[in-house]
């Protein structure tokens, strides 16, 4: 294995692990007239789609590929931490930050209220649920399974799975299905780039990204559940000697 190899490997799973999610570009929303209120009116809608088919697809597929990849967590890791500094994914790794991610969802919120603009109110509405969501599931996840970091064992810090590729993650799916693609593409290349930071700082294993990755775009599916009349479907396909993402744009 190359030193290049546990990037390239971050990148191909979790590119695969959001396959299984369908994202579509939202229309425009009517305005609230109270949109403190819908926010958690609308928190408590997200609660009661979260256990659904769609979840379990999400987190099945998710759950098989950080299985496929346990096994080869350590040498993984070894390889990716090997070499000097690692400006690059310090950065991507920084983008994944609860406060960075939350800060944003805010500030895109208020920016819709300040403007009256109920497109960027709704966006920034469904960026703070589904970190919300996202919270709540990733923390559960890492109580329940109670993983020791790579190299860094401690009582209060789990490491599975990644809760800073799950907050980009969950970005990303919001923006899909309110902006398209256009937007989407970038905003999972920001999710790439944090769960490959993760990885390459030592901070989590590659499996701990993966499920991270499909948390994430759950978090951000559940609330934007019946969001647009196109959808762009995402999924993979076989090729002679590898494998292909395809992506389908089909009309309600």
């Amino acid at each position: 294995m190359t030193q290049r190899a546990p990037l390239v490997v971050a990148i191909l799973v979790l590119a695969s692990t959001t396959a299984t999610t369908v994202f579509a570009q939202a229309a425009t929303p009517p305005g609230e007239p109270d949109p403190f209120t819908h926010i958690f009116h609308n928190l408590f809608l997200d609660a009661k789609r979260l256990p659904s088919i769609d979840t379990a697809i999400t987190l099945g597929v998710g759950g098989g590929l950080s299985l496929a990849v346990y096994p080869f967590d350590d040498e993984v890791t070894e390889r990716a931490t090997a070499g000097g500094p690692k400006t690059f994914y310090e950065i991507g790794s920084n983008l994944g930050d609860g406060w960075v991610q939350v800060g944003f969802a805010v500030g895109t919120y208020a920016t819709g209220l300040i403007a009256r603009k109920p497109s960027a109110t709704h966006l920034g509405s469904d960026l703070i649920r589904a970190q919300v969501i996202n919270v709540v599931v990733t923390q559960g996840v890492k109580f329940a399974v109670q993983r020791e970091r790579p190299g860094n064992p401690s009582g209060n810090s789990y490491s599975f799975p990644s809760g800073h590729t799950a907050s980009a993650f969950a970005t990303a799916a919001v923006v899909w299905r309110h902006l398209g693609w256009k937007a989407g593409v970038p905003a999972s290349a920001i999710g790439v780039w944090v769960g490959a930071g993760r990885v390459q700082l030592g901070r989590h294993f590659l499996s701990d990204v993966v499920f991270g990755a499909a948390v994430g775009t759950m978090s951000g599916r559940t609330v934007t559940i019946g969001h647009g009349k196109k959808q762009v479907v995402v999924a993979p396909a076989p090729v002679p000697g590898g494998a292909a993402i395809t992506f389908t744009l089909i009309e309600r």
